[in-house]
Protein backbone atom coordinates (compact mmCIF):
# COMPACT_ATOMS: atom_id res chain seq x y z
CA UNK A 1 0.00 0.00 0.00
CA UNK A 2 2.56 3.02 -1.40
CA UNK A 3 0.98 5.99 0.80
CA UNK A 4 3.11 9.33 1.13
CA UNK A 5 3.26 12.13 3.45
CA UNK A 6 5.18 15.67 2.13
CA UNK A 7 4.78 18.44 4.49
CA UNK A 8 5.95 21.46 6.35
CA UNK A 9 4.44 22.86 9.20
CA UNK A 10 5.35 25.56 11.89
CA UNK A 11 7.76 23.54 13.58
CA UNK A 12 9.31 22.69 10.95
CA UNK A 13 9.18 25.67 8.20
CA UNK A 14 9.60 30.30 9.47
CA UNK A 15 6.55 31.76 8.61
CA UNK A 16 8.15 33.21 5.70
CA UNK A 17 9.01 29.79 3.91
CA UNK A 18 5.56 28.75 4.98
CA UNK A 19 4.20 31.87 2.55
CA UNK A 20 5.57 30.35 -0.09
CA UNK A 21 4.24 27.03 -0.06
CA UNK A 22 0.46 28.21 1.32
CA UNK A 23 -2.86 27.95 -0.79
CA UNK A 24 -6.48 29.19 -0.41
CA UNK A 25 -9.38 27.03 -1.58
CA UNK A 26 -8.72 28.01 -5.21
CA UNK A 27 -5.41 27.33 -4.96
CA UNK A 28 -5.59 23.82 -3.74
CA UNK A 29 -8.08 23.10 -6.37
CA UNK A 30 -5.89 23.74 -9.25
CA UNK A 31 -3.21 22.31 -7.81
CA UNK A 32 -5.04 19.19 -7.53
CA UNK A 33 -6.20 19.72 -11.42
CA UNK A 34 -2.90 19.46 -12.54
CA UNK A 35 -1.95 16.89 -10.24
CA UNK A 36 -4.78 15.00 -11.80
CA UNK A 37 -3.77 15.53 -15.21
CA UNK A 38 0.12 14.50 -15.06
CA UNK A 39 0.05 11.72 -11.73
CA UNK A 40 -2.43 9.39 -13.23
CA UNK A 41 -3.86 6.53 -11.12
CA UNK A 42 -2.11 8.51 -8.21
CA UNK A 43 -4.82 9.80 -5.67
CA UNK A 44 -4.02 12.75 -4.07
CA UNK A 45 -5.45 15.47 -1.27
CA UNK A 46 -3.96 18.61 0.07
CA UNK A 47 -4.44 20.14 3.16
CA UNK A 48 -3.13 24.28 3.23
CA UNK A 49 -4.01 26.36 6.57
CA UNK A 50 -1.79 28.86 8.17
CA UNK A 51 0.38 26.65 10.04
CA UNK A 52 1.11 23.50 7.78
CA UNK A 53 0.79 22.52 3.94
CA UNK A 54 0.82 18.91 3.44
CA UNK A 55 0.17 16.23 0.48
CA UNK A 56 -0.88 13.20 1.00
CA UNK A 57 -0.80 11.21 -2.28
CA UNK A 58 -1.38 6.98 -2.77
CA UNK A 59 -1.76 4.38 -5.26
CA UNK A 60 -2.58 0.61 -5.61
CA UNK A 61 -0.68 -0.21 -7.93
CA UNK A 62 2.52 0.89 -9.82
CA UNK A 63 4.93 4.30 -9.52
CA UNK A 64 4.15 6.69 -6.86
CA UNK A 65 6.05 9.67 -7.23
CA UNK A 66 9.13 10.73 -4.99
CA UNK A 67 9.46 14.10 -3.28
CA UNK A 68 11.08 15.81 -5.95
CA UNK A 69 8.42 14.81 -8.29
CA UNK A 70 5.71 15.62 -5.53
CA UNK A 71 7.50 19.22 -4.61
CA UNK A 72 6.32 21.76 -7.24
CA UNK A 73 2.73 21.18 -6.14
CA UNK A 74 3.27 21.94 -3.17
CA UNK A 75 4.10 25.44 -3.90
CA UNK A 76 1.86 28.27 -4.16
CA UNK A 77 0.76 29.36 -7.39
CA UNK A 78 2.55 32.65 -7.20
CA UNK A 79 5.65 30.85 -6.56
CA UNK A 80 5.53 27.67 -8.39
CA UNK A 81 6.66 29.31 -11.79
CA UNK A 82 10.40 29.20 -9.68
CA UNK A 83 10.49 26.26 -8.53
CA UNK A 84 14.19 24.73 -10.45
CA UNK A 85 16.41 21.83 -8.94
CA UNK A 86 18.15 24.85 -6.52
CA UNK A 87 15.13 25.29 -4.95
CA UNK A 88 14.06 22.07 -4.25
CA UNK A 89 17.01 21.75 -2.51
CA UNK A 90 16.99 24.53 -0.80
CA UNK A 91 13.73 23.91 0.77
CA UNK A 92 14.17 20.41 0.99
CA UNK A 93 14.97 20.47 4.72
CA UNK A 94 11.76 22.17 5.72
CA UNK A 95 10.19 19.49 4.61
CA UNK A 96 8.78 16.31 6.43
CA UNK A 97 8.50 12.81 4.22
CA UNK A 98 6.86 9.63 5.98
CA UNK A 99 5.66 6.67 4.08
CA UNK A 100 3.14 4.15 4.83
CA UNK A 101 2.27 3.46 8.72
CA UNK A 102 4.14 6.71 9.49
CA UNK A 103 2.21 8.94 6.65
CA UNK A 104 -1.37 7.23 8.11
CA UNK A 105 -0.51 7.76 12.11
CA UNK A 106 0.48 11.24 11.16
CA UNK A 107 -2.57 12.05 9.20
CA UNK A 108 -5.06 10.80 11.99
CA UNK A 109 -2.89 12.59 14.58
CA UNK A 110 -3.40 16.13 12.49
CA UNK A 111 -6.80 15.22 12.29
CA UNK A 112 -7.00 14.76 16.18
CA UNK A 113 -5.37 17.97 17.13
CA UNK A 114 -2.02 16.37 17.88
CA UNK A 115 0.24 17.86 15.96
CA UNK A 116 -1.25 21.52 16.27
CA UNK A 117 0.43 24.08 17.60
CA UNK A 118 -2.45 24.57 20.60
CA UNK A 119 -3.37 20.95 21.09
CA UNK A 120 -7.01 20.15 20.84
CA UNK A 121 -8.17 23.64 18.63
CA UNK A 122 -11.10 22.23 16.89
CA UNK A 123 -10.89 24.36 13.58
CA UNK A 124 -8.32 21.75 12.67
CA UNK A 125 -10.31 18.94 11.83
CA UNK A 126 -12.69 21.38 10.13
CA UNK A 127 -10.03 22.41 7.87
CA UNK A 128 -8.95 18.29 7.10
CA UNK A 129 -12.38 17.43 6.18
CA UNK A 130 -12.99 20.92 3.68
CA UNK A 131 -9.10 19.71 1.74
CA UNK A 132 -10.43 16.18 2.08
CA UNK A 133 -14.15 17.72 0.18
CA UNK A 134 -11.77 19.70 -2.57
CA UNK A 135 -10.40 16.72 -3.05
CA UNK A 136 -13.78 14.87 -3.89
CA UNK A 137 -14.75 17.48 -5.57
CA UNK A 138 -11.37 17.45 -7.58
CA UNK A 139 -11.46 13.72 -8.01
CA UNK A 140 -8.30 13.26 -7.11
CA UNK A 141 -9.40 10.56 -3.97
CA UNK A 142 -9.54 6.93 -4.30
CA UNK A 143 -10.10 3.82 -2.70
CA UNK A 144 -7.16 4.43 -0.38
CA UNK A 145 -7.51 7.89 0.46
CA UNK A 146 -10.97 7.60 0.90
CA UNK A 147 -10.82 5.04 3.33
CA UNK A 148 -7.86 6.71 5.02
CA UNK A 149 -9.65 10.01 5.45
CA UNK A 150 -12.69 8.73 6.85
CA UNK A 151 -10.58 6.42 9.32
CA UNK A 152 -8.75 9.91 10.32
CA UNK A 153 -12.02 11.91 11.60
CA UNK A 154 -13.32 8.55 12.93
CA UNK A 155 -9.72 9.02 15.18
CA UNK A 156 -10.57 12.40 16.12
CA UNK A 157 -14.12 11.81 16.88
CA UNK A 158 -12.18 8.70 19.74
CA UNK A 159 -10.19 11.39 21.27
CA UNK A 160 -12.79 13.76 21.52
CA UNK A 161 -14.74 10.86 22.98
CA UNK A 162 -12.07 9.17 25.28
CA UNK A 163 -9.61 11.48 26.39
CA UNK A 164 -9.96 15.58 27.64
CA UNK A 165 -7.98 16.89 24.86
CA UNK A 166 -10.54 18.68 23.02
CA UNK A 167 -12.01 19.92 26.57
CA UNK A 168 -9.12 21.71 27.91
CA UNK A 169 -8.75 25.08 26.24
CA UNK A 170 -4.99 26.38 27.16
CA UNK A 171 -4.38 29.84 25.61
CA UNK A 172 -5.85 33.06 27.53
CA UNK A 173 -8.91 33.60 24.79
CA UNK A 174 -10.07 30.03 24.47
CA UNK A 175 -10.03 29.82 28.45
CA UNK A 176 -11.52 33.32 28.99
CA UNK A 177 -14.61 32.47 26.54
CA UNK A 178 -15.13 28.75 27.06
CA UNK A 179 -14.26 28.61 31.03
CA UNK A 180 -15.38 31.51 32.46
CA UNK A 181 -18.08 33.73 29.85
CA UNK A 182 -19.61 30.66 28.67
CA UNK A 183 -19.90 29.86 32.67
CA UNK A 184 -22.01 32.87 32.87
CA UNK A 185 -23.91 33.41 30.46
CA UNK A 186 -25.94 30.17 28.83
CA UNK A 187 -25.84 32.18 25.48
CA UNK A 188 -23.90 34.88 23.56
CA UNK A 189 -26.09 35.70 21.05
CA UNK A 190 -28.47 38.06 22.93
CA UNK A 191 -25.36 39.94 24.72
CA UNK A 192 -23.84 43.09 24.41
CA UNK A 193 -19.88 43.31 24.34
CA UNK A 194 -17.03 45.99 24.48
CA UNK A 195 -13.95 45.19 23.33
CA UNK A 196 -11.44 48.23 24.90
CA UNK A 197 -8.94 48.26 22.63
CA UNK A 198 -7.72 46.55 19.14
CA UNK A 199 -5.03 44.46 19.99
CA UNK A 200 -3.79 40.41 19.28
CA UNK A 201 -5.10 39.65 22.69
CA UNK A 202 -8.57 41.48 22.45
CA UNK A 203 -8.91 40.47 18.90
CA UNK A 204 -8.30 36.81 19.69
CA UNK A 205 -10.55 36.81 22.51
CA UNK A 206 -13.26 38.38 20.12
CA UNK A 207 -13.21 36.13 17.57
CA UNK A 208 -13.90 32.38 20.14
CA UNK A 209 -16.92 34.98 21.21
CA UNK A 210 -17.87 35.09 17.32
CA UNK A 211 -17.03 31.37 17.28
CA UNK A 212 -19.42 30.71 20.29
CA UNK A 213 -22.08 32.91 18.58
CA UNK A 214 -21.52 36.74 20.14
CA UNK A 215 -23.38 39.32 17.50
CA UNK A 216 -23.61 42.50 19.19
CA UNK A 217 -20.22 44.12 19.37
CA UNK A 218 -18.96 47.40 20.08
CA UNK A 219 -15.15 48.21 19.59
CA UNK A 220 -13.16 51.42 20.75
CA UNK A 221 -9.43 52.67 20.94
CA UNK A 222 -7.58 55.46 21.30
CA UNK A 223 -6.33 54.90 17.25
CA UNK A 224 -9.75 54.92 16.05
CA UNK A 225 -8.52 53.83 12.66
CA UNK A 226 -7.28 50.50 14.12
CA UNK A 227 -10.79 50.52 16.38
CA UNK A 228 -12.40 50.57 12.68
CA UNK A 229 -10.42 47.56 11.15
CA UNK A 230 -11.70 45.44 13.86
CA UNK A 231 -15.12 46.06 14.22
CA UNK A 232 -15.23 45.69 10.55
CA UNK A 233 -13.37 42.10 10.84
CA UNK A 234 -16.06 41.10 13.16
CA UNK A 235 -19.23 43.16 11.71
CA UNK A 236 -19.34 45.50 14.91
CA UNK A 237 -19.61 49.08 15.95
CA UNK A 238 -16.55 51.68 16.64
CA UNK A 239 -17.30 54.18 19.78
CA UNK A 240 -15.08 56.79 20.28
CA UNK A 241 -12.72 56.43 23.58
CA UNK A 242 -14.18 59.99 24.75
CA UNK A 243 -17.51 57.53 25.36
CA UNK A 244 -15.65 54.26 26.05
CA UNK A 245 -17.74 54.36 29.77
CA UNK A 246 -21.01 55.17 28.35
CA UNK A 247 -20.93 52.29 26.54
CA UNK A 248 -19.89 50.33 29.77
CA UNK A 249 -23.03 51.44 30.96
CA UNK A 250 -24.97 49.64 28.11
CA UNK A 251 -23.22 46.31 27.90
CA UNK A 252 -22.70 43.06 29.42
CA UNK A 253 -19.54 42.31 28.89
CA UNK A 254 -16.40 44.22 28.47
CA UNK A 255 -12.86 42.62 27.63
CA UNK A 256 -10.15 45.47 27.88
CA UNK A 257 -6.60 44.46 26.33
CA UNK A 258 -5.07 47.97 25.52
CA UNK A 259 -1.68 49.14 26.68
CA UNK A 260 -2.10 51.87 28.90
CA UNK A 261 0.20 51.93 31.87
CA UNK A 262 -2.92 53.41 33.80
CA UNK A 263 -6.48 52.29 34.39
CA UNK A 264 -8.34 53.36 31.82
CA UNK A 265 -11.55 51.98 33.78
CA UNK A 266 -11.39 53.43 37.22
CA UNK A 267 -13.45 52.75 40.47
CA UNK A 268 -14.89 56.67 39.80
CA UNK A 269 -16.18 55.68 35.89
CA UNK A 270 -17.73 52.96 37.27
CA UNK A 271 -19.42 54.49 39.90
CA UNK A 272 -20.37 56.84 37.48
CA UNK A 273 -23.04 53.88 35.64
CA UNK A 274 -23.25 52.00 38.41
CA UNK A 275 -27.05 53.26 39.16
CA UNK A 276 -27.81 53.11 35.53
CA UNK A 277 -26.38 49.66 34.39
CA UNK A 278 -29.50 48.28 33.24
CA UNK A 279 -31.49 47.78 36.39
CA UNK A 280 -28.35 46.23 38.43
CA UNK A 281 -27.99 43.50 35.12
CA UNK A 282 -24.40 41.66 35.65
CA UNK A 283 -21.19 42.83 34.15
CA UNK A 284 -18.43 40.47 33.61
CA UNK A 285 -15.25 42.38 32.39
CA UNK A 286 -12.06 40.72 31.54
CA UNK A 287 -8.81 42.15 32.17
CA UNK A 288 -6.32 40.95 29.84
CA UNK A 289 -3.37 44.06 30.06
CA UNK A 290 -0.48 44.59 32.07
CA UNK A 291 -0.27 46.57 33.74
CA UNK A 292 -4.04 46.17 34.61
CA UNK A 293 -6.88 48.30 32.74
CA UNK A 294 -9.85 47.95 35.02
CA UNK A 295 -8.78 49.10 38.83
CA UNK A 296 -9.31 45.71 40.93
CA UNK A 297 -11.97 47.65 43.39
CA UNK A 298 -14.69 47.53 40.88
CA UNK A 299 -14.39 43.63 40.94
CA UNK A 300 -16.23 44.13 44.84
CA UNK A 301 -18.77 45.87 43.24
CA UNK A 302 -22.43 44.22 43.28
CA UNK A 303 -23.16 42.07 39.77
CA UNK A 304 -19.26 42.51 38.40
CA UNK A 305 -17.76 39.66 37.51
CA UNK A 306 -13.58 40.63 37.07
CA UNK A 307 -10.95 38.44 35.98
CA UNK A 308 -7.49 39.34 35.29
CA UNK A 309 -5.03 37.84 32.92
CA UNK A 310 -3.48 35.71 36.39
CA UNK A 311 -7.38 34.24 36.91
CA UNK A 312 -6.89 32.93 33.31
CA UNK A 313 -3.36 32.18 33.19
CA UNK A 314 -4.35 30.30 36.51
CA UNK A 315 -6.75 28.47 34.32
CA UNK A 316 -4.80 27.90 31.21
CA UNK A 317 -1.57 26.20 33.67
CA UNK A 318 -4.68 23.93 34.69
CA UNK A 319 -5.75 22.83 31.46
CA UNK A 320 -2.61 22.40 30.18
CA UNK A 321 -1.50 19.86 32.85
CA UNK A 322 -4.85 17.98 32.60
CA UNK A 323 -4.31 18.29 28.84
CA UNK A 324 -0.68 17.08 28.91
CA UNK A 325 -1.49 13.87 31.09
CA UNK A 326 -4.19 12.94 28.46
CA UNK A 327 -1.48 13.46 25.75
CA UNK A 328 -0.17 9.67 25.62
CA UNK A 329 -3.58 8.29 25.80
CA UNK A 330 -4.90 10.21 22.35
CA UNK A 331 -1.34 9.50 20.75
CA UNK A 332 -2.34 5.56 21.75
CA UNK A 333 -5.86 6.23 19.76
CA UNK A 334 -3.73 7.48 16.88
CA UNK A 335 -1.46 4.33 16.75
CA UNK A 336 -4.25 2.01 17.15
CA UNK A 337 -6.84 3.41 14.49
CA UNK A 338 -3.18 3.78 12.11
CA UNK A 339 -2.46 0.23 12.68
CA UNK A 340 -5.83 -0.88 11.98
CA UNK A 341 -6.59 0.68 8.68
CA UNK A 342 -3.19 -0.96 7.53
CA UNK A 343 -3.93 -4.55 8.28
CA UNK A 344 -7.64 -4.12 6.75
CA UNK A 345 -5.74 -2.30 3.49
CA UNK A 346 -2.99 -5.53 3.79
CA UNK A 347 -5.97 -7.53 4.19
CA UNK A 348 -7.99 -5.88 1.02
CA UNK A 349 -5.08 -5.80 -1.07
CA UNK A 350 -3.70 -9.80 -0.56
CA UNK A 351 -7.16 -11.10 -1.10
CA UNK A 352 -7.56 -9.39 -4.43
CA UNK A 353 -4.19 -11.19 -5.04
CA UNK A 354 -5.61 -14.75 -3.63
CA UNK A 355 -8.12 -14.27 -5.84
CA UNK A 356 -6.04 -13.34 -9.22
CA UNK A 357 -3.24 -15.96 -8.41
CA UNK A 358 -6.27 -18.66 -8.20
CA UNK A 359 -8.32 -17.41 -11.64
CA UNK A 360 -4.97 -18.00 -13.09
CA UNK A 361 -3.98 -21.06 -12.04
CA UNK A 362 -7.36 -22.56 -12.58
CA UNK A 363 -7.52 -20.89 -16.03
CA UNK A 364 -4.47 -23.15 -16.76
CA UNK A 365 -5.72 -26.35 -14.96
CA UNK A 366 -9.09 -26.34 -17.15
CA UNK A 367 -7.26 -25.54 -20.40
CA UNK A 368 -4.87 -28.53 -19.13
CA UNK A 369 -8.03 -31.10 -18.25
CA UNK A 370 -9.51 -29.52 -21.72
CA UNK A 371 -6.76 -30.45 -23.86
CA UNK A 372 -6.15 -33.78 -22.21
CA UNK A 373 -9.42 -34.97 -22.26
CA UNK A 374 -9.76 -34.20 -25.99
CA UNK A 375 -7.02 -36.86 -26.54
CA UNK A 376 -8.23 -39.57 -24.64
CA UNK A 377 -11.60 -41.79 -24.76
CA UNK A 378 -12.91 -42.39 -21.06
CA UNK A 379 -16.31 -42.28 -19.81
CA UNK A 380 -18.04 -39.82 -18.28
CA UNK A 381 -17.12 -41.04 -14.31
CA UNK A 382 -13.11 -41.32 -15.65
CA UNK A 383 -13.78 -37.50 -16.60
CA UNK A 384 -15.52 -36.53 -13.24
CA UNK A 385 -12.72 -38.57 -11.77
CA UNK A 386 -9.93 -36.94 -13.65
CA UNK A 387 -11.21 -33.09 -13.05
CA UNK A 388 -11.62 -33.85 -9.04
CA UNK A 389 -7.85 -34.69 -9.42
CA UNK A 390 -6.80 -31.52 -11.08
CA UNK A 391 -8.74 -29.40 -8.58
CA UNK A 392 -7.50 -30.85 -5.42
CA UNK A 393 -4.07 -30.50 -7.33
CA UNK A 394 -4.49 -26.93 -7.98
CA UNK A 395 -5.92 -26.46 -4.31
CA UNK A 396 -3.34 -28.04 -2.82
CA UNK A 397 -0.44 -26.10 -4.28
CA UNK A 398 -2.44 -22.77 -3.85
CA UNK A 399 -2.67 -23.70 -0.08
CA UNK A 400 0.37 -22.77 1.27
CA UNK A 401 0.89 -18.99 -0.53
CA UNK A 402 -3.19 -18.03 0.05
CA UNK A 403 -2.49 -19.75 4.16
CA UNK A 404 1.01 -17.24 4.15
CA UNK A 405 -0.86 -13.95 1.99
CA UNK A 406 -3.76 -14.06 4.84
CA UNK A 407 -1.55 -14.79 7.78
CA UNK A 408 0.89 -11.94 6.89
CA UNK A 409 -1.63 -9.51 6.06
CA UNK A 410 -2.01 -8.26 9.45
CA UNK A 411 1.22 -7.60 9.48
CA UNK A 412 3.94 -5.24 8.01
CA UNK A 413 5.44 -8.31 6.14
CA UNK A 414 2.18 -9.14 4.40
CA UNK A 415 2.46 -5.81 2.08
CA UNK A 416 5.87 -6.86 1.02
CA UNK A 417 4.89 -10.69 0.62
CA UNK A 418 2.33 -9.59 -1.50
CA UNK A 419 4.42 -7.36 -3.80
CA UNK A 420 6.74 -10.15 -4.36
CA UNK A 421 3.95 -12.77 -5.59
CA UNK A 422 2.58 -10.63 -7.80
CA UNK A 423 5.87 -9.82 -9.14
CA UNK A 424 6.60 -13.28 -8.95
CA UNK A 425 3.47 -14.67 -10.94
CA UNK A 426 3.09 -11.90 -13.03
CA UNK A 427 -0.35 -10.89 -11.58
Amino acid sequence: MPIRFIGLNNRTAPVETRELFSFDAHGVQDALQKWLAQEHGVEATLVSTCNRTELYFATESGEIPDFKSAFPYLAAPNFRAQISDDSFEQFRKYFLCLEDGDAVEHLFSVASSLDSMILGEPQILMQMKRAYELAVQAKTTGPILNEAFQSAFKTAKRVSVETEIFRRRVSVPSVAVVDFILNIFERLNDKKTLVLGAGEMAEETLKFLVDYGAEKILVTNRSRDKAEVLAQQWNGTVVDWSKRIDALADVDLAICATGATEPIVTLEHYLEIEKIRNNGSPLTILDLAVPRNVDPQIGERSNVYLYSIDDLEAACARNRELRDKEIPKALKIAREEAEKFIKNINARKSIGVILKLRNGWNEIKDAEVERLLRKIDCDAHTEEEIRYAFDRLVNKLLHSPTTSLRDASQSEYGMKLTDAIKRLFRL
